[in-house]
């Protein structure tokens, strides 16, 4: 069966009791979502196979109201009685060939199941560089050669406040290889270039969390589109101090600069202790960035994981 948000509120309790045990963690969008709560924003649909009363198997693909091309697949499940049954591939090729009638080009998803992802290969997915992330280009283009030419095509960017129509745009960005090792701290965002990256669909979730008790925003640098090309977030410490952070794509750097001021500035209107962030020590060019946007090294920050390598971090405050 196919249907679109807004659900019956019963069948999105059965299916968070289906999802739950089967994943063990959260789930990549929110109850609230398959209620509705996004409205056109996005486009969440589910598919969902009965045995008999029971729910045997479900899916679900989240896209973009305002950039259909891009879309992630999730919570691929099936339950133990209806496992190896076929049920989760047909799941699969139902949540595709929708997807493609409804204009998709690239469909992502995130699996750590080696088993799974000898399955979703045989469907057409191929694996990105650096990330526990598949693609699935509906043209037969490779990984790689839609990525290059999916940002050639980015135009003019603005800095604007996110919505849920930024969840499919943000997995090219973030699962692109970038020179910064860290993207952003406060979300635990670093480069597949030096760390493998695990979320699909979840890299929503994780921005999104930062807005939980209006302790944190964020913010987005895209265009007319809807592509993406950069992020920033802002997120009240424990002592009253607004840590900042942000990254942007190379060709869109001219953004950056706006992207952090933003965050800088929410911090300025709840009235923090101190405006600051962390930077790598490696990670020379944002630093520079960051000091041309008037901030100072305070002293060293704590050390942090990159990709099995512990490495040192600078703490900057807005002077």
């Amino acid at each position: 069966m196919r249907l679109e948000a807004p659900l019956d509120p019963m069948l999105v309790k059965e299916l968070f009791k289906f999802w739950e045990p089967i994943f063990g963690g959260p789930i990549d969008v929110t109850p609230e979502t398959l209620l509705g709560s996004e409205g056109t924003q996005s486009r969440i649909t589910v598919f969902t196979r009965r045995l008999g009363d029971n729910l045997a198997g479900a899916c679900l693909v989240a896209s973009s109201s305002t950039l259909p091309a891009l879309g992630g697949l999730g919570e691929v499940a099936t339950s133990p009685e209806a496992r190896r049954t076929g049920i989760a591939t047909e799941l699969t090729k139902q949540a595709v060939d929708d997807f493609a009638d409804r204009g998709g080009q690239a469909l992502f998803l995130g699996t750590v199941n080696h088993a799974a992802a000898r399955i979703y290969f045989r469907l057409g997915w191929r694996k990105l560089a650096g990330a526990n992330l598949m693609v699935n280009v509906l043209d037969g283009r490779s990984p790689e050669e839609f990525m290059v030419d999916y940002f050639r095509g980015i135009g003019p960017v603005e800095v604007s406040e996110p919505s849920p129509a930024d969840r499919a745009p943000m997995i090219p960005l973030l699962v692109s290889p970038h020179d910064w090792q860290a993207l952003d701290f406060n979300t635990g965002m670093m480069s597949t270039r030096y760390a493998v990256q695990d979320s699909c669909l979840g890299l929503y979730r994780r921005y999104a969390a930062l807005t939980d008790g209006g302790r944190g925003v964020w913010f987005c640098a895209s265009d007319d589109e809807g592509q993406l090309a950069g992020l920033s977030s802002a997120r009240v410490d424990d002592e009253g101090g607004c840590q900042v952070d942000g990254f942007t794509r190379r060709d869109s750097l001219e953004s950056w600069r706006e992207l952090v001021q933003r965050a800088a500035d929410w911090g300025g209107d709840i009235s923090a202790s101190s405006i600051w962030a962390t930077v790598s020590v490696e990670d020379d060019e944002k630093l520079a960035l960051f000091e041309s946007a008037g901030f100072k090294i305070a002293g060293e920050g704590e050390s942090f994981d990159l990709g099995g390598r512990e490495l040192g971090t600078l703490r900057i405050e807005l002077a």
